[in-house]
């Protein structure tokens, strides 16, 4: 086994480089092969992966879900894809909380070395891949508009006052969802999409029961439809995303989504993509390593 460690060095509080030392000497007592590299900068990873994904066994990637995102989009334009491995040092972390990594150091790696990796799928919104949520309207800029600086010195909480600022803001757009050869028209404040039950921080275990590897994506599109949508909408992701009666719920493989040109979309956290788009999903396209107790649950 060849491993190859990618990390993001301001990732999270930027914490993780004094580690380095640790996993380097985890990997030489195992007699195990370890290529180091650091980002240099934005779309760094992405471009390391693609270019290397032949040469590796598994890419151990140390960062939160943008830079998770990042590696696996360089990853998915390789034919030939080495597993993918977390180490969760971001603030969020949610990628690697679905596939349930554990955040202390030793117990991921020793999930690595112990277990076997297992097919997950991933999403394409126009050209950009992401593992488990795409997202436009109210809340979904929030996660890549708070600044650097925040982040290192609030942890999560940069997070909750930026939300707080958006949720006040007016949201209220066109969308034409095509899927499974129906057509749904309506205006929404949000479209939230995932194909787990957890998204920024929070778990939806009311959200859906969808798998990891059942080649669907799901969309919950939030309406505007009635008075005090806001707090509607607080209200169901207090009850762990419960739909609500004027909300829709879609479950596909493929949407095509028609709105407005200066609608903003995130995927996996980070801009991602403007205007109209269209969602495949590519049933069990990587290898990632999972908890066991997640395989049962989500698989």
């Amino acid at each position: 086994m060849k491993f190859l460690l990618l990390y993001n060095p301001v990732s999270g509080r930027c914490k993780f480089k004094r580690k380095i030392k640790y996993v380097k000497s985890y990997f030489e007592k195992r007699n195990i092969a370890l290529d180091i590299y650091e980002s240099q900068k934005t779309k760094d990873l992405e471009n390391y992966a693609y270019h290397h994904a032949t040469e590796y066994d598994v890419f151990l990637v140390s960062g939160g879900d943008g830079t998770v995102n990042e590696v696996v989009n360089g990853m998915m334009k390789s034919d030939k894809r080495p597993s993918l491995a977390i180490l969760p040092t971001g603030t969020a972390n949610d990628i690697a909380r679905i596939l349930g990594i554990p955040r202390i150091l030793t117990c991921a790696l020793r999930l690595y070395i112990k277990e076997a990796p297992v097919l997950i799928d991933i999403n394409k919104m126009n050209d950009h891949y992401f593992v488990y949520t795409a997202a436009s309207g109210v809340l979904s800029r929030v996660s890549y508009d708070v600044s650097r600086r925040k982040i290192k010195k609030y942890g999560y909480l940069a997070y909750v006052f930026e939300a707080m600022r958006d949720f006040v803001q007016d949201y209220n757009y066109p969308v034409k969802i095509e899927y499974n050869e129906k057509t749904l028209e309506t205006d929404c404040m949000m479209i939230l999409g995932l194909n787990s039950n957890r998204v920024g921080g929070m778990k939806l275990v009311n959200f859906s029961k969808s798998k990891l590897n059942d080649g669907l994506f799901e969309l919950r599109v939030f309406t505007s439809k009635r008075r005090f949508r806001r707090f509607r909408m607080a209200s169901s992701f207090i009850r762990g995303g419960k739909k609500l009666r004027e909300d829709y719920h879609l479950v596909s493989s493929h949407f095509k989504i028609t709105t407005d040109a200066d609608i903003l979309w995130n995927a996996d956290g980070e801009s991602a993509d403007r205007g109209s788009i269209e969602i495949k999903t590519y049933k069990e396209a990587l290898s990632v390593y999972v908890n066991p107790r997640i395989k049962k649950k989500q698989f």
